[in-house]
């Protein structure tokens, strides 16, 4: 049974800030040895949303780094979809707009995954759904980890915690295919007016319009599904099992950075502004449950499992309905799979701090 430290929300106040409580559960979880080069994995926010994990949380994390002897750095990875965060570059000037740079955090940030998105390292992962899969480079390349989630909804994995950061948000571009390509979609050609919203917004050039349709170049698309999002006529058809086989990717996926890093990472959750969308949208959503507070682990699965139970008690509570409801998907389904590769346990003592 792995332990899952708690802080709830509501004991928050001028004596016991969300600083305090972080500092507080950190030494809980901390693979931090003197002299580690430590990366800080979070997820920066799209530009546009409002609802990351604060950058005053992600500064107390660096501090008590330094002051544990390790040399920290702050960190995420390029996306497959158009967005201020698709290369590099914008990856480190949406991350500073938001607040997280030198000057903010005390600590550099840096894209893991480089310039284009494909720095990385293979890690042969035998799972049942994926046979390897692709680190980013910066992230293989460290001591120890410490990997600080945002708890919301998802609309590929129903919830999105510190298993979704791993499998998704650890790999360069090539490793995040693997795990969508089996959303891949086709086009309803009853439903498609040729209107080219598809054609323009594809980063992957995978669509094009012949005598009038839309047509999808498999070979090409990368399955994030921008072009599903913005069509108006429903013309853009992903497969209808893609939900639960990506999810089963995903849980397996998140075993890379964790081989590459075996025992060194430590786990954060922060369960505020519990938005249906992902910190990936360009814009952010009213919560859909209240604030329930901060979790750790050195168990990602455990304590992804306790974040969610946690939410699910708090929606019953104020009224009814889980997580599942949200966007009808769910998010077992990526855990049940982390737990097979052997990343975690979902059996778990809550330990209330």
């Amino acid at each position: 049974m792995s332990q899952v430290f708690f802080k709830a929300a509501e004991d928050i106040g001028p004596m016991n800030t969300q600083i305090d409580q972080v500092t507080n559960l950190f030494p809980e979880i901390s693979p931090v040895s003197e002299g580690d080069i430590v990366a800080i994995k979070i997820h920066p926010g799209e530009l546009g949303n409002t609802t990351y994990v604060r950058p005053v949380i992600v500064k107390t994390v660096v501090d008590i780094v330094k002051k544990a002897g390790g040399i920290p750095f702050v960190t995420d990875t390029t996306v497959l979809y158009p967005s201020k965060r698709f290369n590099g570059v914008d990856v480190l000037n949406t991350a500073a707009t938001n607040g997280f740079s030198l000057g903010t955090m005390g600590a550099p940030f840096i894209c893991a995954d480089g310039i284009h998105g494909d720095d990385s390292v293979y890690v042969d992962i035998g799972g049942e759904v994926i046979d390897s899969i692709t680190v980013a480079s910066a992230i293989a390349s460290a001591d120890s980890m410490i990997v600080i989630s945002h708890c919301k909804g998802h609309p590929a994995s129903g919830f999105g915690a510190a298993v979704k950061n791993l499998g998704m948000g650890c790999l360069d571009k090539a490793g995040k295919t693997a795990v969508h390509k089996v959303a891949r979609p086709s086009i309803d050609v009853d439903k498609c007016v040729g209107c080219r919203k598809c054609v323009n917004i594809c980063p992957w050039d995978a669509l094009s319009v012949v005598d009038g349709k839309a047509i999808v170049d498999h070979d090409l698309c990368r399955g994030e599904l921008a072009c599903f999002a913005s069509c108006n006529f429903g013309a853009i058809v992903p497969p209808a099992d893609s939900p639960v086989r990506m999810q089963e990717k995903l849980g397996e996926a998140a075993y890379g950075p964790i081989k590459l890093l075996s025992g060194k990472i430590g786990y954060i959750n922060w369960i505020f502004d519990l938005t249906p969308g992902c910190d990936c949208f360009n814009f952010s959503s009213p919560a859909f449950a209240g604030d329930i507070g901060i979790t750790a682990s050195k168990d990602p699965v455990a304590l992804d499992k306790a974040s969610l139970d946690l939410v699910n008690e708090r929606m019953k509570h104020d009224g009814g309905g889980c997580v599942n409801n949200v966007w009808g998907i769910d998010p077992m389904i990526h855990l049940e799979f982390a737990e097979k590769i052997g990343i975690g346990r979902m059996n778990y003592e809550l330990i209330r701090k």
